[in-house]
């Protein structure tokens, strides 16, 4: 790896990128990607990210190898902001690109590339890999770490560039952000460096400010200074993440490992106006990818498409309802289609006919016996009929359900999804958990840690068996959601309820 320097543009450029007809999917080791542009920039796309996940890898040294081919992340690509706003909800919103981690079925939406030369990327593709680098984070990383330095960790590897030659600048100039650095509110780093603070502050102004170009800078500057020739505060950094490990206040950990936070502040303010600046250069040599496969998908995919990306945005009972003719109606178009009758699977279901979506999956599976998303539509559906059914139909149903369980993780034991549902299955028929199944639980959750329901459902179970250090541990990663998603609240809640206890079996206790 080479430390280049790197000057500030306030340009992006973009790149021109001409329509076409047919839908292609591309298939990669991290990821899986659905647009109607061309072999060759689906191509282009998916290499980018799977280059970009291995300068990430290198830099980090982790997240390195091949993810189950479930737990990878799946992009569908639009046509342009208006599709995506529509998709979005909001047609009025400035959203370039969205992104929703769920165990087994994490996916992102994002804009093509629209005009423009070389190499560098949309803002719709930036937001794609400032989330990627959560998601990232949140896979291979153990522990919590404050709320700026998620985002100045997100930030700092989302400004990545792609050289001709094959190597990927990592740290470069935040272009996208740069007139936020003078332009709005700024937060001072104090405030910054206190998630607390920072919050109660946010919430009471109620205005857009500089915490992600400033979160972005601060971390680009406590990383990029141990590699300078002069270092300023080398090694600081690791200090102030190892105070916090230890239980120090924000406060206390900053200031002992930084020093002065007034000085910091002018530091910081110092380092904004450096040109140039200091990035990694990881050359081509260093980038390893693995295989990637484009299809042409057929033509009842292409039509559907645009159907099953509002199923995988997500919606609600009366959505559902809307959407399920125009499924249906693709449907009776191309009967036999595998993809068409998985897309209509999830229609059905989300529509709440699980019998329909059984019917559906069924008739995917006995032209492709290995296709996931028809035996998650199963696996779902059958659940649910389970669940709802009673007296002598109730045995018969659950075993139908376990044999999807089952089936889904013969054919891919690293799929969390499965795991889940066999968890899942004793409470619902009012049974305790085996042991079997709470290490199932916990396996999903190894693999899919992003996923927050799944962490909170482990949390309750380690709770339950009175296992609270292992609770606190599972807990931990929800206090700082940068997202603000709810489960903040929810996790301190429940720390606070198993404040001082001990481990009813201490032999299980880490600490």
């Amino acid at each position: 790896m080479m430390i280049r320097l790197f000057l500030l543009s306030l340009v992006l450029p973009l790149l021109a990128v001409p329509a076409e007809a047919a839908w292609r999917k591309a298939s990669s080791e991290h990821f899986v990607v659905y647009s109607d542009q061309s072999e060759g920039d689906i191509r282009d796309f998916a290499e980018n990210l799977e280059k970009y996940h291995s300068a990430m890898a290198y830099i980090t040294q982790k997240g390195e190898g091949p993810v189950s081919p479930s737990n990878r992340v799946t992009i569908f690509v639009l046509r342009n902001q208006r599709a995506l706003r529509g998709l979005y909800g909001n047609r009025s919103s400035f959203v370039a690109g969205f992104y929703s981690s769920r165990a087994g079925a994490s996916v992102a939406f994002v804009t093509r590339v629209e005009d423009g030369v070389g190499t560098e990327l949309s803002f719709s593709e930036t937001v794609m890999l400032h989330e990627y680098a959560h998601h990232f984070m949140y896979s291979y990383y153990g522990y919590t770490f404050p709320l700026w330095y998620q985002e100045g960790f997100a930030e700092f590897y989302a400004s990545a560039g792609f050289d001709f030659d094959g190597s990927v600048r990592i740290g470069r100039p935040n272009n996208h952000r740069a007139d936020e650095l003078f332009d709005i509110r700024p937060v001072p780093v104090e405030m910054l460096l206190d998630t607390a603070a920072y919050k109660k502050a946010r919430k009471e102004q109620g205005r857009y400010d500089s915490f992600y170009v400033r979160s972005w800078l601060l971390f680009h500057y406590l990383t990029m200074d141990n590699f300078s020739p002069r270092p300023e505060r080398k090694g600081q950094l690791l200090r102030y993440l190892q105070n916090l490990g230890r239980g120090m206040k924000p406060i206390e950990a900053a200031t002992k490992a930084f020093g002065p936070l007034d000085a910091l502040e002018k530091d910081l303010r110092k380092y904004a106006r450096r040109r140039p600046m200091r990035i990694f250069d990881v050359p081509a040599k260093d980038i390893k990818i693995g295989e990637i496969t484009v299809q042409t998908l057929s033509e009842g995919a292409g039509e559907v498409m645009p159907l099953l990306m509002r199923s995988r945005r997500g919606v609600d009972a009366e959505q559902a309802t809307a959407l399920l003719p125009q499924v249906r109606e693709v449907a009776a178009k191309y009967p036999d289609d595998p993809f068409v009758n998985a897309a209509l699977a999830e229609a059905e279901y989300d529509a709440g006919n699980d019998a329909e979506a059984v019917a559906a999956a069924d008739r995917t599976l006995a032209v492709e016996p290995g296709n996931m998303d028809a035996h998650r539509q199963k696996i779902f559906a059958t659940f649910r009929l389970a669940e709802a059914a009673d007296g002598e139909a109730e045995k018969p149903a659950w075993k139908t359900a376990l044999r999807a369980i089952s089936a889904a993780n013969a054919l891919e034991p690293d799929n969390p999804i499965p795991l889940m549902h066999y968890y899942r299955s004793y409470s619902a028929r009012g049974m305790p958990a085996p042991e079997l199944a709470k290490q199932a639980l916990e396996q999903a959750l190894g693999l899919a840690p992003y996923d927050k329901g799944l962490r909170m459902n482990v949390a309750n179970q380690q709770i339950f068996d009175g296992r609270y250090s292992y609770a606190r541990f599972t807990l931990q990663p929800l206090l700082l959601d940068p997202h603000n998603s709810g489960f903040s609240s929810l996790a301190q809640e429940m720390l606070t309820k198993i404040e001082g206890k001990q481990d009813r079996d201490k032999s299980n206790a880490d600490n």
